[in-house]
């Protein structure tokens, strides 16, 4: 009994000695959890330039600043700390929240001339082209004004370039992820722009007039209604000759005349209003009897950018009577 007694006993010790050396040893401090990125230095830049991206769809420009770590700071250094950060999270998926992000000083101005691409592109292209950005940082302490997404054409200006950007980390909080292929032109294209009234009830009149002529509905594709607003512009409405925008998109659809500025603003309005993308095409042009200044709306339908040109009543959908241009510019509002 004596002996039972003494080896339940040191038992007992050994497990009162287990207890307090389970109980002393600390605990070890949890890691860093990677779904939590929003709240670090980089994940908070990642989640205001998606908020800037916000009031670029709304307001069809640029933020001036966004405010970081509770700091106002200027477009200017932002765009360069974003091309440094999504080279990050691409070389370093899993870590590149740990370290608060560094980014070299260089000149900066935010360009818009010609900014937009036709289409979408591959990201990896969209990353090639920051690696770029990069180096000329680095070596030229210059942002690049006028830049080639490599493989791609036109030259994007700086604005298309913060406007991916900010399209980058929109889709990365929302994802986790970047998105597989990025353009720039969707906000700009689809929007009202000086002359180019879409909230107007003429312009809707005007639209539901279009489509109701051609027999075309919401659930018609999108060539349907872009050559039904085409062929309304075109058939009725006048040309009248003139120089630059007299009427806008408003004044045209009243007056049901106008020059190839106007007639173009009211394409481009109502083709806007039924969120088919429009530009305003310019260049100098020859025809025939001669050399002319002229001005065509281009809708984008099916991937690709087409001439929407209502000033001839012979022309379709995506012919001009043109035969060669020069001097050519895109716009999303037109200058003059």
């Amino acid at each position: 009994m004596t002996f039972v007694m003494k080896y339940m006993k040191r038992i007992f010790a050994l497990l009162c000695l287990a207890v307090l050396l389970c109980g002393c040893k600390e605990k070890p401090e949890p890691g860093p959890d990677p779904s939590a990125w929003e709240d670090t230095f980089n994940g908070q830049l990642v989640t205001k330039l998606a908020s800037a991206y916000d009031y670029w769809v709304t307001n069809n420009s640029i933020s001036p600043t966004i405010r970081w770590e509770g700091v106002e700071v200027h477009v200017s250094e932002y765009a360069r700390a974003a091309i440094a950060l999504v080279l990050k999270m691409v070389d370093e998926p899993e870590t590149w929240m740990d370290k608060d992000i560094a980014y070299p000083s260089a000149t900066f101005s935010l360009t818009s001339d010609n900014p937009f691409l036709p289409d979408e592109v591959p990201f990896t292209a969209f990353v090639q082209l920051l690696r770029n950005q990069y180096r000329s940082m680095t070596e030229d302490k210059a942002v690049m004004l006028n830049m080639t997404i490599p493989g791609y054409e036109p030259n994007l200006s700086t604005t298309g370039l913060v406007v991916m950007l900010y399209r980058a980390m929109a889709a990365y909080t929302q994802d986790n992820s970047f998105p597989q292929t990025i353009g720039t032109w969707e906000a700009s294209y689809t929007h009202a722009t000086t002359n180019c009234d879409i909230s107007s009830p003429v312009v809707k009149n005007a639209r539901d007039a279009a489509w109701t002529k051609a027999g075309v509905t919401e659930a018609s594709t999108v060539r349907q209604k872009a050559d039904a607003i085409f062929r309304y512009a075109r058939d009725e409405f006048d040309y009248q000759y003139y120089s630059d925008t007299e009427k806008g998109a408003v004044g045209t659809i009243t007056a049901k005349a106008g020059n190839c500025c106007d007639l173009s603003h009211s394409v481009v309005a109502m083709a806007r209003l039924s969120g088919i993308p429009a530009r305003y095409f310019h260049a100098q042009c020859q025809y025939s009897d001669g050399e002319y200044g002229h001005v065509v709306s281009q809708l984008f339908i099916d991937g690709e950018w087409v001439m929407a040109d209502a000033s001839n009543n012979s022309n379709s959908l995506g012919s001009v009577r043109f035969t060669s241009y020069w001097g050519l510019h895109y716009y999303e509002s037109l200058p003059f």
